[in-house]
């Protein structure tokens, strides 16, 4: 292979996800801290996706609902994502059980609000083929993935704007999780502000856990409460 077919091998490719490869799930991640003592679990994340229609369309129906108490944070999202290649239609997030964020996309275009000092603040901006910067793991879930392999994904979210994620398939391996190992591919992804986290991936379409510098989840936690 010539130098310039190698350069061209390794250079990421444009992701169109195909939401085929997910599979509708209720799941419950602890998440975990990484301390000077090991690991520890500080909160819970549950993660629901549904087969739904929107306006007669097929679509994945997704929430996730996170709380760390110990840090007084609790946050849910809520997305309806086009059932094919998951471009996202609605999203909304909320803060300690009070919307934050609503808005819609339409075209090439987002609107909606966005809560600033007890204000919503109307958003309407131009943002091209972009998918939701906030769900990532089901994003990666539904790519081609195989090790060595890099995509690119054109991104909105709500507190950064337009950006990207740079996805890199990095090896595979078996997951601990609480019905046996499962088989899963490391997933790599950096964002546009530099941020790195290593994305379980299982091989069939389910999302199993994360890994960064501070802070992870596993599969396995208490997710009393959340919906």
């Amino acid at each position: 292979m010539s130098l310039l077919l190698a350069v061209l091998a390794m250079s990421p490719v444009v992701a169109v996800p195909e939401g085929r490869r997910l599979k509708p799930v209720d799941q419950c991640f602890a998440i975990t801290r990484l301390t000077p003592q090991g690991e520890t679990t500080i909160g819970a994340t549950r993660q629901i996706v549904r087969l739904a229609k929107y306006n007669g369309k097929p679509v994945w129906d997704v929430v996730i609902h996170q709380r760390i108490a110990a840090m007084k944070f609790d946050m849910g999202d809520h997305a309806i994502l086009a059932r094919g290649d998951l471009r996202p239609m609605l999203f909304d997030n909320t803060r300690d059980g009070a919307r934050h964020v609503s808005f819609a996309y339409r075209g090439d275009r987002v609107r909606g609000t966005r809560r600033d000092k007890g204000v919503d603040v109307p958003i309407d901006l131009k943002v091209g083929r972009v998918w939701d910067g906030n769900i990532w793991g089901l994003t990666f879930a539904a790519l081609p993935l195989s090790v060595g392999k890099r995509f690119t994904l054109p991104t909105y979210q709500y507190d950064n704007g337009i950006g990207r994620f740079d996805i890199s398939v990095t090896g595979s391996e078996a997951v601990t999780t609480p019905s046996g190992p499962v088989a899963a591919w490391t997933v790599d992804v950096t964002t546009s502000r530099g941020m790195v986290v290593t994305y379980l991936i299982g091989k069939d379409g389910v999302e199993l856990g994360t890994r960064s510098a501070q802070f992870g989840s596993r599969l396995g936690g208490d997710c009393t409460g959340l919906a």
